[in-house]
């Protein structure tokens, strides 16, 4: 599933392609995207005939701004949102084309269909995108803050970090990077980190997530930029998906255990677990 980095990259390679461009034609598959029937109607009303204002992103989702109100996009699993020429051939799980002035189109494809397509209205405020925890890029996300949020729960501190309503935008590959650099064990309840670990942590985070960026997202499966381009970010993962092989670190084979249903990768005598 595309993380904060993936979506970030997203953000910023289509906003160039986007902003200042007008809708023309909108077109939505009859098919259900989280298992919501498309409004068609609605997605006609908000963007056919608006100009693409700004392109924001708030944890893994973006909200693309129109004159007219603008969409929710989430990519769920699978999807991809990218800006082609409008006389390229249409790929397989297309579910929302935007016809662009100067003959581009945005294509939303998403074969697993978790994804999300929805139209707002003016001022609106999704009840999605105000449900989300705070940011891990943001200014305020300190290591104060970060220690309060975990303290709230009696939870695995890997499965807190995955809490999107705790902090917005992490997912499984950067929670696994991010605790192995601060030498947290994944295991370890939330409720007990100390600050010294929680001040090693947020910085973890960033810096994971600042790589991802920098190197254009991870691209294990399906991932691509608004442009069709993969990322490089899984050549500089130290732990995720790297079971069985020597550690960057020590040399000790990296492990992997399942923890609420995901796979989780680290390194156990470099996270050692306190108790």
């Amino acid at each position: 599933m595309p993380e904060l980095p993936e979506v970030e990259t997203v953000r910023r390679s289509l906003e160039p392609l986007l902003v200042g461009r007008t809708i023309s034609k909108v077109w939505r598959s009859p098919l259900a995207l989280r298992r919501e029937k498309p409004d068609t109607r609605l997605l006609a009303k908000t963007l056919q005939g608006a100009r693409v204002e700004r392109v924001e992103r708030a944890g893994k989702y973006l909200l693309m701004r129109t004159t007219q109100g603008g969409a929710l996009i989430h990519l769920g699993m699978s999807g991809q949102l990218t800006v082609e020429k409008s006389h390229t051939e249409i790929r397989p799980h297309t579910h929302v084309r935007l016809e662009l002035s100067r003959g581009a189109e945005l294509r939303y494809v998403d074969p697993r269909r978790f994804g999300l397509f929805r139209p707002y209205l003016p001022d609106a405020v999704p009840n999605e995108w105000s449900a989300l925890g705070l940011d891990p890029l943001a200014r305020s996300f300190t290591a104060a803050v970060l220690r309060e949020q975990l303290l709230r729960t009696s939870r695995a501190i890997k499965l807190a970090l995955l809490d999107q309503e705790l902090i917005a935008g992490l997912g499984n590959i950067y929670v696994s990077e991010a605790l192995f650099l601060a030498s947290v064990h994944p295991a370890l309840p939330a409720k007990t980190v100390t600050a010294a670990q929680a001040a090693r942590l947020r910085d973890a985070i960033q810096d994971v997530l600042e790589q991802g960026i920098r190197n254009r997202g991870t691209s294990l499966s399906d991932y691509v930029d608004a442009t069709g381009e993969s990322g490089n970010n899984q050549d500089f993962l130290k732990v995720y998906g790297r079971d069985g092989k020597p550690c960057v670190t020590c040399g000790e084979p990296v492990r992997m255990v399942v923890m609420g249903a995901r796979s989780t990768f680290f390194c156990a005598r470099c996270q050692k677990r306190r108790g």
